[in-house]
């Protein structure tokens, strides 16, 4: 059998036990394996894409159970034409009339998400090359690495990645966000593969120790010559809290060593300006003395003067102003002689 071209027509066995190939023989039995990579991918999906505008106007269409609408979103779901087909039991070229749009927007969005960056800077890696040098070193081949995309209704698009490590088929899933041009891990393959050094989460308060405080009060002065201060390691010298002057008071410890000095001293209290304690009052007239003693040498006591009656005494008048009072002086005190010998000498004694 050969093909229209006048080469050999290859038939498809089946997948081969790595899952990143097929097996296609010949007519005479020879077996090749055809590995299943992008490329691959693109030329089936043109492919059908060509066999379905070539279709003529009175092709298969749809049975009614299913309408072109439906078909599109089950594709877009993720299916494959020939799936699609086998669970509807369509005939495959009514599937495939209406799948080139879908499987050409399901291409675009794995492209766009293998150009998106992984991480803010501007030079933060693409996802596909992160993907496929992440896998490499796990012994993973680029052309065994099978990328595609799906949406559901009403859901956002995901993107994955097929590859079998140690003869296991694993699958790293991501949500794509078209309008953002971001990608979030669902799983953890995908967070394994799109891991990086970049720095994205918050940086860590830097801890620092606490001050030790003494529970006992503080004297009214310091004892210790200095204070110690507990200082972080990882703070800068510039960061170090100033020691303070040993000797300084606070105002608090100021006040209470100024009340401490003052203790037991009486303050000075100005009399003069206090109307509250009576004045003694001096009369209006001389002052007179009384002599109870008798005088000596031969001379005559002096004459008794008549006692006048004591008024009684009454609190001063508050002055209108301040000057009166510094206005009116003290009664002249008596001399000895006076005293001694009853009266004041004149000079004609």
């Amino acid at each position: 059998m050969t093909g229209p071209d006048g080469t050999d027509a290859l038939s498809l066995v089946g997948i081969a036990e790595d899952g990143a190939h097929l097996l296609v023989e010949t007519e005479d039995g020879a077996r090749f394996h055809l590995p299943v990579n992008d490329e691959l991918r693109r030329a089936v999906r043109q492919a059908a894409s060509v066999a379905a505008n070539s279709a003529p106007a009175g092709a298969a269409a749809p049975a009614p159970g299913l309408s072109p609408r439906e078909i599109q979103q089950r594709l877009r779901a993720g299916l494959t034409p020939a799936e699609l087909a086998q669970l509807s039991g369509e005939p495959l070229e009514a599937i495939e009339k209406f799948a080139a749009p879908v499987l050409a927007e399901r291409q675009f969005v794995i492209d766009q998400a293998q150009a998106t960056r992984i991480g803010r800077d501007s030079g933060a890696p693409l996802l596909g090359d992160l993907v496929v040098d992440r896998l490499a070193a796990r012994g993973v081949r680029p052309e065994a690495i099978s990328w595609d995309a799906w949406r559901a209704v009403d859901e956002p698009w995901r993107v994955c990645v097929d590859f079998q490590i140690d003869g296991r088929l694993s699958r790293a899933v991501w949500t794509y966000d078209h309008g953002a041009r971001s990608l979030t891990a669902e799983d953890e393959e995908a967070r394994w593969l799109t891991e990086t050094e970049l720095l994205d989460a918050p940086i860590p308060r830097r801890h620092l120790a606490a001050v030790k405080l003494d529970a006992e009060p503080r004297p009214s002065r310091p004892t210790a010559p200095a204070v110690d201060r507990v200082v972080s390691d990882g703070a800068p010298p510039s960061a170090a809290i100033p020691m303070p002057d040993p000797h300084a008071l606070t105002p608090t410890e100021a006040l209470l060593e100024d009340l401490n000095g003052k203790r037991g001293t009486r303050e000075p209290v100005d009399l003069g300006e206090d109307d509250d304690e009576p004045e003694v009052f001096e009369g209006f007239g001389p002052a007179r003395t009384t002599r109870t003693a008798e005088v000596g040498f031969g001379a005559k006591a002096p004459e008794a003067e008549p006692e006048q009656p004591q008024e009684p005494t009454r609190a001063p008048a508050t002055p209108a102003n301040g000057t009166e009072r510094k206005k009116r002086g003290r009664a002249p005190v008596p001399s000895w002689d006076e005293i001694v010998f009853g009266a004041r000498k004149t000079p004609q004694d």
